[in-house]
């Protein structure tokens, strides 16, 4: 029996997608332009202070800008616990967020579709040493979700915004690989 593989490839062209796109609660990993020293990773006593900004491209709101500062503060300083503090004063540290894609997509789309109304998010982010304003490291991350079905159509911004919070405070952190994620 011979079969035609020609018959498959929409089917298989769909879960190369979904295989490259993830999941919702994904981490996103950081390329780092600057990679961050050992001696300049946010610890436990360090103190972070968030901005995010967005290019003109991404139309993003500043009350999206205000909410994602938030979600990226709170997941820093959970993730900053399992760090243990060196001896000294407590670090100061500054880091900027500047969003360059910021997409809501279309949840209806993703239902009828995966790979339709996908969501994204991509950022670079500067970490600097403060007060002297020393950059300590630099990395883009960018989070897309294009699942379909209901679970294409249950998920938002808010679930995505999340895991790119979680994706920023592990790098901050040095712990891509590091502690279990918790339940948000």
């Amino acid at each position: 029996m011979i079969i035609s593989t020609a018959r498959y490839a929409p089917g298989l062209s769909i879960l190369a997608l979904l295989g490259l796109a993830g999941c919702a609660g994904s981490v996103p990993k950081a390329s780092y332009s600057h990679p961050i020293a050992t001696d300049a990773r946010i610890a436990a006593n360090d103190q972070a202070v968030v901005s995010v900004d967005a290019a003109d491209s991404a139309k993003m709101l500043s009350s999206d800008m205000q909410r994602l500062s938030e979600k990226i503060k709170l997941k820093i300083d959970a993730r900053k616990l399992a760090n243990a503090s060196p001896a000294g004063d407590p670090g100061n540290y500054a880091v900027d967020v500047h969003v360059t894609r910021y997409e809501k997509g279309n949840a209806f789309a993703r239902a009828m579709l995966a790979g339709l109304g996908q969501i994204h998010l991509d950022a670079t982010v500067s970490v600097y040493r403060m007060p002297a304003h020393t950059l300590v490291g630099e990395f883009q991350l960018a989070k897309t979700f294009a699942w379909g079905g209901i679970y294409g159509a249950s998920t938002s911004m808010d679930d995505i915004e999340n895991t790119f919070a979680d994706g920023i405070a592990a790098s901050v952190t040095g712990q891509e690989e590091g502690p279990p994620k918790q339940k948000t």
